[in-house]
């Protein structure tokens, strides 16, 4: 195999390394993944994937895009410092509504993030933190081959405001 595609192999449904992403058959909602090789590079890959597939799906807001990128390289940087096997990356658009799936084949569950109770600038430790803040749910789930960590988040309509909350 190539080693452009090593890094990224196209999973079953979902968008090739390079091939961009495919809307769903049954309704207008997109989709598209990934298995990431659990090494240090995969964080920025990812990065690259999602942003990418992002703009291909028309999402243009700057906020929202940078958001999911940090979310997205957050939780694959945890699976591939905290898991184990190959990292699967996952995304779906139905609508405006995002979700976002990093599977790992360690069944061992994060800890829900803490609030820090005193001022703290270590780097570490922070990941869950910031998705709990920027999304609008997010949880994980066992898998039969290890967990999944996902978010959900509302995009901004191109050109338009933030969805009225609920």
């Amino acid at each position: 195999m190539a080693a452009s595609m090593a890094a990224a192999i196209a999973r079953p449904g979902g968008a090739g390394a390079d091939a961009g992403a495919e809307p769903d058959a049954g309704g207008g909602a997109a989709a598209a993944s990934w298995d990431l090789a659990a090494e240090p590079r995969a964080a920025s890959r990812a990065r690259t994937l999602t942003a990418r597939t992002l703009r291909e799906w028309r999402v243009t807001d700057p906020g929202d895009i940078g958001d999911v990128v940090l979310m997205v390289d957050e939780l694959v940087t945890n699976a591939v410092v905290h898991g184990a096997g190959p990292v699967r990356l996952a995304l779906r658009l139905d609508g405006r509504r995002l979700l976002a799936e990093v599977g790992d084949a360690d069944p061992a569950v994060p800890a829900a993030p803490a609030e820090p109770h005193v001022l703290d600038w270590s780097e570490a430790g922070r990941g869950l933190l910031l998705v709990a803040a920027l999304a609008a749910e997010h949880g994980t789930r066992p898998e039969a081959g290890g967990k999944t960590v996902w978010f959900t988040r509302p995009l901004n309509p191109p050109g338009g405001h933030p969805p009225a909350a609920p």
